[in-house]
C-alpha cells in the first residue's frame, strides 16, 4: 500500500489537529520517511514531516499506516502501455513497476490541498516536498519541480501525478 508524506523544509512544527481533517495524519519533527525511496534524502534536512493515511488509522496510528483508502484506483493512466513496455516486474525487483501515476479521490483532495498549505506557510522557505513511495509504482524514484500549488493540482487533474516521486514545491509569488 502506499506512503504519501509532506515534509515542510526548515519548518518547527504545525500542531495539526487530526480533528480537523478527514484523512489520518502523524505529525513528525524529524523528516524520517516511513519508507525507504526517499529516506536518506530527507534524513539529510530539517523541517517537519506529514505523514497521510487512511481514514481508519485517524484513532489508531501504531498499527500498518498507508494510505491507500484515498486513492481513486479507478484513474486510468493515459500513457500507461506506453511506460510498461519493456519494464521488468517481478519478484526481483518487488513486482515494482504495475502502476505509474494516481489521483486522489474527490473527497480527500480539500484534506490535502489545505495540508498542501499549512506546510508551505510553514516553512520560512516557503518550501515543501511531496512524496510518494509505493510498491507497485516505478522501480526507481523520480524528484520533480513543480512551480506551486496550483500547476502540481493542474498537473494531478489532467493526466495523474507520478508514484515514487519527490515534488519539490513552492509558495505562489
Amino acid at each position: 500500500m502506499p506512503t504519501i508524506e509532506i515534509a515542510s523544509i526548515n519548518s518547527t512544527g504545525f500542531d495539526l489537529n487530526q480533528d480537523d481533517f478527514d484523512v489520518a495524519i502523524i505529525e513528525e519533527k524529524k523528516l524520517e520517511s516511513h519508507r525507504g525511496l526517499f529516506y536518506d534524502f530527507l534524513l539529510k534536512q530539517k523541517g517537519t514531516i506529514i505523514h497521510i493515511g487512511n481514514p481508519e488509522f485517524k484513532t489508531d496510528k501504531d498499527s500498518g499506516y498507508f494510505a491507500g483508502q484515498i486513492i481513486d484506483w479507478e484513474f486510468e493512466d493515459p500513457d500507461f502501455d506506453k511506460k510498461r513496455k519493456g519494464l521488468k516486474s517481478n519478484q526481483d525487483n518487488s513486482y515494482a513497476n504495475q502502476d505509474f501515476k494516481f489521483q486522489f479521490r474527490q473527497e480527500y483532495k480539500n484534506d490535502i490541498n489545505r495540508i498542501l498549505e499549512i506546510a508551505i506557510d510553514n516553512s520560512p522557505d516557503n518550501k515543501i516536498y511531496f512524496l510518494t513511495d509505493y510498491q507497485f509504482g516505478p522501480e526507481k524514484e523520480n524528484f520533480k519541480t513543480v512551480e506551486d500549488l496550483r500547476t502540481f493540482w493542474e498537473n494531478h487533474d489532467n493526466g495523474g501525478l507520478n508514484w515514487n516521486t519527490l515534488y519539490k514545491l513552492k509558495k505562489e509569488k
